[in-house]
């Protein structure tokens, strides 16, 4: 079983979960919803993947119960284009995984139109099953993704990326 821990406001999350759930179709696949309320409840669970979207303001010992989830994770994929004020450190091999519009992110969107998104991946990544994604574009069919922000649908194409079948 493979859990996936989000740090998403309750919406984002629940959209995240709806299109990850669609593409995905892995019956091994937990997607848990963690927030600065909950995250005490979170530290002895072993995340095979954390997303980062939004921004955290946490306390100093709940940044270290963060830490600790983040250590113990094989993907951390972050928004690039915010501010989450933590500092891992971490003796494991954890991919990190960035997205936004950040011309620096390992996952970015390159064009945009009526009807569909081509996601750029600027550098090879390993999937869950140690696949090589090889860098280049991905093309999304927008009909199902009317109303969603551009980093909600960088991170589901993020994570579905990693998990895909």
């Amino acid at each position: 079983m493979y859990f996936i821990g989000i740090f998403a406001n309750n919406l984002e999350y629940e959209i995240i979960k709806r299109h990850v759930k669609k593409m995905v179709k892995r019956k091994d696949l937990e997607i848990i919803n963690i927030n600065s309320r909950n995250i005490t409840n979170m530290k002895n669970i072993v995340f095979e993947t954390i997303v980062l979207t939004c921004e955290l303001n946490l306390t100093e010992e709940k940044q270290e119960i963060l830490n600790k989830i983040c250590n113990n994770c094989k993907y951390v994929i972050i928004n690039a284009d915010i501010d989450i004020n933590i500092k891992f450190k971490s003796k494991n091999l954890i991919n990190y995984i960035t997205y936004g519009v950040n011309p620096k992110s390992t996952i970015t969107i390159s064009s945009i139109q009526d009807e569909k998104a081509i996601i750029y991946v600027q550098r090879n990544i390993k999937n869950i099953d140690e696949k090589e994604i090889e860098m280049g574009e991905v093309s999304i069919d927008l009909k199902d993704y009317k109303h969603t922000e551009i980093e909600i649908l960088l991170s589901i194409a993020s994570i579905y990326l990693i998990y895909r079948p």
